[in-house]
């Protein structure tokens, strides 16, 4: 029984260990996945490359979230205005609330990254719930971000290029660049992200019993055992206990014999001896 008991407990931390080695290669994958969603999240808000030219487009030049260029020469080089930090600078209000989500959405994934440095503090379970909300958060935010950018497609600067025709969620002549492009891939990767460190943070409760719980449960049982041995015994003293006012009444009552009777049993007794050694 011992051996099974030992036997069954090497089993379990083999498959603990096992489970751990794959908990913490997933969970390294996916601290990488973030730092290179974080590098192109950044990438997304910074280029300008949201919206732009073709060759039916009345002008040459392309936006961004904050940023827009034109070139006013053919063979000139781009003309770029707008500044984050500055946002009377952004062409209308719809941009303005793109770039403030976007941005929001890239920091707080940068802020995900830094808090990997509480795993050295804290619980894996907890790090991974507080990535997860950081993460969704962002998501909302460049999902909302994406969004209300084509609201802002009927700025007389957008229509100079793109077409009279162009309006709020239409483009006109102009075409959708890589970088908003990049950004509503972002949106689901980000999201894929957030669930999968919420699923890490579940799988981080520990398969192997707490060594106070696994002592407690043996002790216990062979306390049961114990007892149940203690109660059977018990019961088998007693029984013999109460067997014996039984035999002693079917005993002779030969203490209260008459004085004759006894000296007669005790001479058949003496002659019954002298036959037997007559015999031998």
């Amino acid at each position: 029984m011992e051996r099974e008991i030992e036997y069954s407990n090497e089993i379990t931390k083999l498959h603990h260990l096992t489970y751990r080695r794959h908990s913490r290669a997933i969970t390294a994958v996916w601290a990488i996945f973030v730092i290179c969603y974080a590098i192109l999240n950044s990438i997304a808000f910074i280029q300008p490359q949201w919206l732009g030219d073709t060759d039916e487009s009345l002008g040459v030049g392309f936006f961004g979230l904050y940023e827009s260029c034109e070139r006013l020469q053919v063979g000139g080089e781009y003309s770029c205005r707008g500044d984050f930090m500055n946002f009377k600078s952004i062409l209308n209000d719809s941009f303005r609330a793109a770039s403030f989500l976007v941005g929001i959405s890239a920091l707080l994934f940068i802020f995900s990254i830094v808090c990997f440095i509480m795993f050295c503090f804290l619980r894996a379970a907890t790090v991974l719930k507080i990535c997860g909300w950081l993460q969704l958060l962002a998501a909302l935010c460049i999902a909302a971000g994406c969004i209300v950018y084509p609201n802002g497609w009927d700025d007389p600067e957008v229509q100079r290029i793109c077409g009279m025709d162009t309006d709020k969620y239409n483009k006109g002549r102009c075409a959708v660049r890589w970088a908003y492009v990049l950004a509503i891939v972002l949106i689901f990767d980000a999201f894929i992200l957030a669930i999968l460190a919420f699923v890490l943070a579940v799988k981080q409760a520990n398969l192997m019993p707490k060594p106070t719980e696994e002592k407690a449960h043996m002790n216990g049982g062979f306390k049961s055992d114990s007892l149940g041995k203690q109660s059977s015994l018990g019961s088998s003293y007693q029984n013999q206990f109460e067997s014996i006012p039984q035999k002693r009444d079917s005993l002779p009552d030969t203490l209260h014999e008459p004085e004759p009777q006894r000296q007669q049993r005790r001479v058949d007794y003496d002659n019954v001896n002298e036959d037997a050694d007559i015999r031998l």
